[in-house]
């Protein structure tokens, strides 16, 4: 059955949903319906999100991109909604303006593909993204927010060709935090497997090479 008229459409009022979940945490690209008297937030959620997991009291993090400035509030789940999908959060003790994170990363404009997958492991889709920066333990990417999975888990592969190298590396990570700019752009930290991944060693070889010394490195 369809949304009551009354709903807006998915993506207007847009808020990025990180639940602690189990058996592992979502991300949730929701949206905001309004407050309650008591200045809880309403959310829908997409109708293909399924709500075993996701109950009262379970903390919540939100992200938003409103009028050029970034928003970001720590709350918990104070109802769930089965139809239509909805889930209400408590009234956010504070919300606080974000800038973009720095990191001592360096900057690049690398094309790349990454496998989002959903919280039982299966690759939802294969997206080509582009790489803004770059170090030895994680990386930032843009992507456009149609692409990116509605529902996913936090947990991605990405691979690209490193500036200078003959063959793609595949890294494996997890989303560490999600900018709803004009694009969508991810912060990743990599989770390598102890003195026997190669991306890790490849990696490495650049982040100390010539190249990597490099401005805006392109490839």
């Amino acid at each position: 059955m369809s949304r009551p008229s009354f709903y807006p459409a998915m993506g207007s009022n847009v808020l990025w949903l990180t639940i602690s979940s189990k058996p592992e945490n979502v991300l949730i690209k929701s949206s905001l319906l309004g407050l309650g008297t008591d200045h809880s937030l309403l959310c829908a959620i997409p109708n293909d999100q399924p709500l075993e997991g996701i109950t009262i009291g379970l903390p919540c993090k939100g992200r938003s991109y409103i009028d050029g400035e970034m928003y970001e509030f720590e709350t918990v789940i104070q109802e769930v909604l089965t139809f239509p999908t909805a889930i209400r959060l408590e009234a956010p003790p504070k919300i606080l303006r974000q800038a973009p994170r720095s990191f001592p990363r360096l900057a690049v404009a690398i094309t790349s593909s990454v496998r989002p997958l959903s919280k039982n492991g299966q690759i939802l889709a294969v997206l080509p993204v582009q790489l803004r920066n770059l170090s030895p333990t994680g990386c930032q990417f843009s992507i456009a927010h149609s692409a990116w999975p509605k529902v996913s888990s936090l947990h991605l592969y990405l691979n690209c060709r490193l500036p200078g190298f003959d063959h793609h590396s595949k890294f494996y990570g997890s989303i560490e935090w999600v900018h709803p700019t004009e694009e969508l752009i991810i912060g990743i930290q990599f989770i390598f497997k102890p003195d026997s991944d190669m991306a890790q060693r490849d990696i490495l070889r650049w982040f100390t090479s010539q190249q990597a010394r490099l401005i805006n490195t392109s490839a």
